[in-house]
């Protein structure tokens, strides 16, 4: 916190502004060795015999704080308060790598001559210049305050390419009793805060469909969706404890039950579903063996949606067969879209099997509020495109977001529907 100081002679001064230029030289010196020894890591490939691959970037994160504290120490007129911070487990979705991380939520309370966008980007070039990564930056509110949110991390090595984790959530915020200007930040024209006006002050136009993944793991979660009266499809994976009765429950309510498909991902390893999994390299017959038998563990699903399966959905051979087990049984083909290499809905269409793909995922993230923002950008597409798919999962922040904001989104003027209206 801020407090009042007396005035400091001038080699007093002179003193301090060494201090923070020795900061400043450490940061970046801290920061071109932190960058060079990350790379030792990689969420990307699993480990053999299909156990994901458990990577703990603790250290990595803690060492990113410890930067990111000494720049923002920098600025003795500034005020740090940390309200958060613990061990957090992200599962890396292309790998099924499970990564174990450090997470901090900062409020900082700037003085309110300084820009909150100015000091956003003041932030974003201390962080890069330390090594680290500036992953996004936006206006947001601070309790009833208007801030700018920014999100600071780490980039690992993942396969062939990277991917960015992160450590820290800052939020600028105006503090009226800090009075000390900030000369080299820039005085930059403040953005409406996104929080600031209701999502619900405009109206939508269009269709969406939600498709609700990964069902079958437990009765709760369905019964809670259900429960909202919105028209979503369920997606329910085969062979788990509850598939069966949450099947039956789906159909009891007059909603689309659908085969959630195991289907080969980029990285075999990272199969979840094992043996059950539709593989490229397998026969014609064992494929189509494969999808029968989900589908027969399933009696009266409607449509089918791959789970996973990012190599499998990119190749022509196996989709054919799988497709061709559909046709016979009159299913429709949804394409999760997990790859942008996928060739399911092309050849569905080809095939004269009903289809249609994925345009939004909602719950890469499982903070409610993030999962809230993804909806509204799904209606954007729905008004845009005349109508969408989004596709989130059967977990319990995604249950909490729907049953929190239901009402308001019931209140945009969107129209929900079953994924079976956007099929062609």
């Amino acid at each position: 916190m801020a407090t009042r100081r007396k005035k400091k002679s001038s080699n007093g001064i002179y003193i301090i502004l060494a201090l923070i230029a020795v900061i400043a030289l450490l940061a970046v010196a801290c920061g071109f060795f932190y960058a060079n020894d990350r790379s030792k890591k990689d969420v990307g490939d699993s480990k053999t015999g299909g156990a994901p691959k458990e990577v703990s970037l603790l250290d990595e994160s803690i060492e990113a704080q410890r930067l990111l504290d000494n720049i923002l120490l920098q600025k003795d007129n500034w005020q740090l308060i940390e309200n958060d911070h613990g061990k957090k487990n992200v599962t890396v979705e292309e790998s099924g790598a499970k990564v174990q991380i450090n997470q901090r939520n900062l409020a900082v309370g700037i003085p309110s001559s300084t820009s909150l966008t100015g000091a956003g980007e003041w932030l974003q070039e201390k962080v890069e210049q330390a090594g680290l990564v500036y992953i996004s930056g936006e206006m947001s509110k601070y309790k009833k305050w208007d801030a700018f949110k920014a999100e600071v991390g780490i980039k690992v090595k993942a396969g062939d390419g990277s991917k960015s984790f992160t450590t820290d959530t800052i939020v600028f915020f105006h503090n009226l009793n800090l009075t000390k200007e900030d000369k080299d930040v820039k005085k930059l024209p403040e953005e409406p805060a996104q929080e600031a006006v209701k999502e619900t002050a405009r109206r939508y136009r269009g269709k969406l469909a939600i498709v609700v993944d990964d069902c079958g793991a437990d009765m709760t979660t369905v019964r809670n969706l259900l429960n909202l009266g919105l028209p979503f499809s369920y997606a329910i994976l085969p062979d788990k404890a509850y598939s069966s009765d949450v099947l039956e429950m789906v159909k009891s309510k007059g909603r689309v039950p659908m085969l959630h498909l195991p289907m080969e991902p980029l990285n075999r390893s990272a199969m979840s579903e094992g043996s059950r999994t539709v593989l490229v390299d397998q026969s014609a017959s064992q494929k189509q063996a494969q999808v029968k038998k989900a589908l027969s563990a399933l009696s009266g699903v409607v449509g089918v949606n791959n789970h996973q399966g990012s190599r499998a959905t990119s190749d022509k051979a196996t989709m054919k067969t799988v497709l061709q087990v559909l046709q016979k049984q009159n299913l429709f083909f949804l394409d999760s879209r997990t790859t942008s290499a996928s060739v399911a809905r092309d050849m569905a269409q080809s095939m004269g099997v009903p289809t249609a793909r994925n345009d939004i995922f909602l719950d890469n993230s499982t903070n409610v509020e993030e999962i809230r923002k993804q909806v509204y950008k799904a209606m954007a597409i729905a008004e845009k495109n005349g109508s969408a798919i989004a596709i989130c999962h059967a977990r319990p922040n995604t249950v909490k977001c729907w049953q929190q904001y239901a009402d308001e989104f019931k209140k945009t003027g969107i129209t929900f529907v079953s994924v079976t209206e956007l099929l062609y």
